[in-house]
Order: C-alpha cells, then structure tokens, then sequence
C-alpha cells in the first residue's frame, strides 16, 4: 500500500490571486481568530473527497478549488468546481488515469474507487450495512468523518468514531472491520450463488494448477543447469562456494588497490615527463641562443680583423677608391673574446644538464612501459579473470539458492494441491451463508483492552492528572472516565475525550491495522475546554496534548485546526512542522486562508 498525504489545497478567484495552503508530510497547524477560513479549509478538504456540497460566501469570488496529494513523490491533482459533482482528476501517478470522475458512487467512473486505490483498495465490494446481512458498496465516504473531525462534531456526547446517523452504526463497523483485519463478508453476502462459488473456487484451483506446473517446469530449467548435480550436498556446495566468493571479492579489492597504486605512480611519472620536457624545450631554446651570440661574437671579430687589413692598404678591395682611415669603429677583441669564453663555457654546461635531463626522460619513459604493463596486466585480472570468476560463482549461488526456494514452495503447493478440493469443498459446508449479522462479535479478542491501552498512554503523555480511570466501552464504542460516560465530566471536557480517542484508534490502526489511513484533521481538539475548579492545570492539558501532537507525528499525517486562544507554545523550528497563524489583520501576517476576501 503507498502512502499518501495532503500537500497543497488552492483557492481559484475570479481573476484574483491563487489562496494557497501547503501541508506538512507530518503535522500541520493552522492557527487564528474566528472567521479567518480556518473551518473552511476543513470543508474544502472534504469537498474535494467527494462531500455532497460547499457552503461559500457569493461575494468571496472564489468558485474553483484544488487538492494535491502526493504519492510515492507524485503528484495527483483534485479540482472541483462549486455545485459540481464532477472532479478532474490529473495524474503523475501510475497508479491513477487522468479523467473526469463522479462524486456518484453509482455511476460506474467515480471518484470513490480512485480514493480508495491510495488506500491500498482496488476491488469494489459490498460489506454489511445491518444484521440482516444486506449488503452496500465499501466507500471512502462512511468512514471518512473518523479521519476528519469538525468543530461541530467534537464536542459530540456520544462516541466521536461512530457516524451521526445510528442507521449507519453498522455499516460503519463493517467498514472498520475491513480496515483492520480485511474481513472476507462472503458468508454474509446472500447474492453470493452457487455459480458465483463454483466460478471462484475454479479459480483458485486454476491459479494453484498454473503455479505448479510454472514451478515443475522451473525445477527441470535448474536441474538442466550444468552447475547444478543432484548428487551434490547442496548446503554443503553452498558453504563452499561462499568461501571462494569471498576469497575472490578479497582479490579483487587487493588487485583493485595495487591498480589504484600503479596509477597513482604513473600519473607521478607523467607529471615529472611533462616537467621534463618544458625544461628540455627550454634548455634547447637556451642552447641555440648561447649558439647564435658566439657566431655573433666571432663575426665582430672577423670584420674587425678584414677592415683592419684593408684600412692598411687605404684601397677598398671591391671598388679600389680610397678609405678613410678614421677607426671610429675599433673594436677591443680581448673584451669579445673573453665574452665568447663566458658563453661558451655556459653552452658546455647547459648541453651537461640537457643530456642527464633526456638521460631522466630515458628513464622516465622506460619506467612508465614497466609501470603501464603492469597496470594493464592488473586490469586485465581484474576483467577477464576475477571478475568473471566471481560472477560464475555467484551465479551457482543464486542457482542453488533457487533451487531450494523452488523445491521448498514446490512442497508445500504439492501437499496443498492433495488437500485443496476437499478444503474447497468443506470451506462452504463449515460456513453456510448467515442470516445474521453482528460486527461487535468479528473483533479482536484484544480490541477493547488495546485501545484502552492507548487511552491511557495517550493520557498520560498528555499530563493527564491521576487518579483516573480511563477505558474504552464496547457497548457505546467510546471512552468511559471512571466507568461513566465522559459527558459526566462536564462538557469543557468532551471535546478533549474525543480527541483523546481519535487519536487512540490512529495509534491503534498505525500498528495493527492492515489498511492505515494515512492522514487525520482534527477542527478545534480542545473546543470549550474549561477546567472550572477541578485541580487540574489546564495549561499543563494543553501543552501535553500538542506535546502528544509533536511527538506522534510519524504515525500518519495530522493537520490541526485551532482556535488563537487555545494556542501553548511549540517548537516551530521542527522541520516536520508547518505553521500557519490567520491574523485577521491586513498589515500584519496572514489575514485568513481566503487572501482576496476581507471579512
């Protein structure tokens, strides 16, 4: 069954803004004075479950709302327009199909059947609705008010979980029934015929015969295997091949952590080639510059020593006039010589550092082939040894694994195949149809000391003030105080009981229940609540039932409606909390849930 939870309601306008309202997955309280909307996202909720109407002011302009429930991290989209019956439907989730659905539960594409899906409810059934076993559709709607309790109802004398009407006691109780233990009301069903009992009990044999001959023809397929042998002690074969697969997942890490190791050094190795060769293009620059002075240098010193001949002569050898013999460019050859020298002693240095750095790059790279070669020889162990190795053994384990679960089910479906016709048989002799119907006698033989466990667990955590008797009446299906009813205790404290044994069936359906709803609203828990002169504190009642809120929050989404003055403090910095205060003021906060409408 998925989980769901209230995550948005929206407010349409006639060309005004959007009212929105986001939930917490967890718990949500919405806080205010009177006439801020509080109440009536508490009707528009229902509504949008299918409620036959929505009472709106006409001059709000507000005509069109929404609800958006998510499931498993998808969205599923409610809207509905005043007095429509329809709802549009737009789902991201799988499990739910875009349409238009009918709040008619008898018309065949209504909204019920898609509620009750995000319960984890896919057939359409009938359950008792009175003892003469008359049966009704199961529906969402006569159970919803125990998941949402409204300011009307919560100062209620008689129990807060049955339905108003009593003409529905009954009929709700078989709904409870479903939810808790998934009740089969078969026997009840008077239009359940012999051809309606031969067509199911056909099918059953039909499912049992279609799983024996899927799991014999399993059977053959693995003992085809060629891994698999009957004669081998399987258990035994198992323990040993759990042994070699957990010496292989050793290699495996050891030969994964020296490959890691041999890429960490060549990755070094590379990083000091490539600091190598930027030095190496750098010392050859070098060299041809040193080069290039010393031919510079010897150039001056032969034009020197050509002009020097020529000037002696006073004749210019390629024209024959005659030269000036001002030696204005003398050049002092001792100087260029010693210069040459320099350089040249500096060249012969560089060409020694240049030969050990390719005699390291040498090096270097003969490191590297040795480095890369063995990398490639872990990888390929790795690859094509180890990895293959344990994917062969661990498919013998899951072969064998198999083997076992399918012979283990092939046993029990084979001795159930030999009881099952006359178990079909006598299931209908041992239970004719009843003519009778009683809900009380299909609980629990611990139901009733359960949910007066929680009662008073709850109450406790509540700093309910003791001595205090409290316990949960079968016959009212309510919670007594002391052995009387709780009306007795004044009516400041009903409102409190009720929402006392709310939550005890939430508790109580979170742990036990087969089907858990998954989200409550309680409208105004402590309406009224007057302690008069008793000696109990009613700050300290307050503060310990929102403490019970708080600490509680993971059994189901709760969303709490309450009046400003009955507000105590609470950690408003809890992630899983969100808080909404209607000031009823517009220049400071929130003025109510309607944010185009002023009261």
């Amino acid at each position: 069954m998925s989980k769901f939870y209230i995550k948005e309601l929206i407010a349409y306008g006639q060309g005004g803004k959007e009212s929105l309202i986001e939930f917490s997955p967890y718990l949500t309280i919405i806080c205010g004075a009177s006439n801020t909307g509080k109440t009536y996202i508490f009707k528009c909720i229902k509504y949008l479950f299918g409620s036959d109407n929505l009472e709106i002011k006409t001059n709000s302009g507000y005509t069109k709302f929404s609800m958006i429930l998510c499931v498993d991290n998808k969205d599923i989209i409610f809207t509905r327009e005043i007095k429509s019956s329809d709802i549009e439907v737009i789902s991201n989730y799988e499990g739910v199909e875009n349409g238009i659905y009918s709040t008619d539960y008898e018309k065949e594409n209504n909204i019920n059947s898609i509620y009750l899906r995000l319960f984890g409810i896919y057939d359409d059934f009938k359950v008792p609705y009175n003892r003469n076993c008359e049966m009704k559709r199961f529906t969402l709607r006569m159970f919803l008010h125990m998941l949402m309790i409204n300011e009307k109802e919560i100062e209620r004398d008689l129990s807060i979980v049955l339905p108003r009407e009593t003409i529905n006691k009954t009929y709700f109780l078989s709904h409870l029934l479903y939810l808790l233990y998934e009740t089969d009301f078969s026997v009840y069903d008077r239009e359940d015929s012999e051809k309606t009992k031969q067509i199911k009990k056909s099918a059953i044999s039909k499912y049992i015969s279609d799983k024996l001959f899927e799991l014999k023809e399993r059977s053959k397929a693995l003992k085809s295997n060629p891994s698999f042998n009957p004669n081998y002690d399987i258990d035994n074969e198992l323990k040993l091949l759990t042994i070699r697969l957990n010496y292989i997942e050793n290699q495996l890490n050891e030969t994964f952590i020296n490959g890691q190791t041999l890429l960490k050094d060549i990755t070094k190795k590379n990083e000091r080639l490539n600091e190598c060769n930027i030095l190496l293009n750098r010392y050859i620059s070098l060299e041809s510059q040193f080069t290039s002075d010393i031919q510079r240098l010897n150039f001056i010193c032969e034009s020197s020593y050509i002009l020097k001949k020529e000037t002696e002569n006073n004749k210019c050898p390629h024209c024959n006039q005659t030269l000036n013999t001002n030696n204005e460019f003398e050049v002092n050859i001792d100087t260029i010589n010693a210069e040459i020298f320099r350089i040249t002693a500096q060249l012969e240095g560089l060409i020694e550092i240049k030969n050990e750095l390719l005699e390291e790059i040498n090096s270097i790279n003969d490191s590297l082939t040795e480095l890369q070669e063995k990398k490639k020889e872990v990888d390929n162990l790795i690859n094509t040894v180890l990895k293959p190795e344990k994917k062969d053994v661990e498919n013998k384990i899951n072969t064998f694994k198999e083997y076992i679960s399918v012979q283990s089910e092939l046993k029990t479906l084979e001795f159930f195949d030999k009881q099952w016709n006359n178990d079909l048989e006598d299931l209908y002799k041992k239970q004719p149809k009843k003519t009778s119907y009683n809900p009380f006698e299909l609980f629990n033989v611990g139901f009733i000391n359960d949910i007066t466990k929680e009662i008073q667990i709850i109450l406790k955590s509540c700093d309910h003030p003791n001595p205090i008797s409290a316990s949960f009446s079968m016959k009212n299906f309510d919670i007594e105080i002391n052995n009387n009813p709780k009306s007795t205790n004044g009516k400041g404290f009903t409102a409190f009981y009720n929402t006392i044994l709310v939550l005890a069936f939430r508790k109580y359906l979170y742990e036990t229940a087969r089907i858990k709803p998954s989200f409550y609203i309680i409208d105004s828990p402590l309406l009224g609540l007057d302690v008069g002169h008793t000696h109990v504190d009613k700050n300290n009642l307050i503060q310990g039932i929102y403490n019970y809120f708080v600490n509680s929050i993971e059994q189901s989404q709760l969303i709490i409606i309450e009046n400003e003055k009955d507000m105590p403090n609470i950690n408003l910095n809890n992630p899983k909390i969100k808080y909404y205060d209607f000031t009823h003021d517009e220049d400071e906060g929130r003025y109510g849930f309607l944010t185009d409408f002023k009261d």
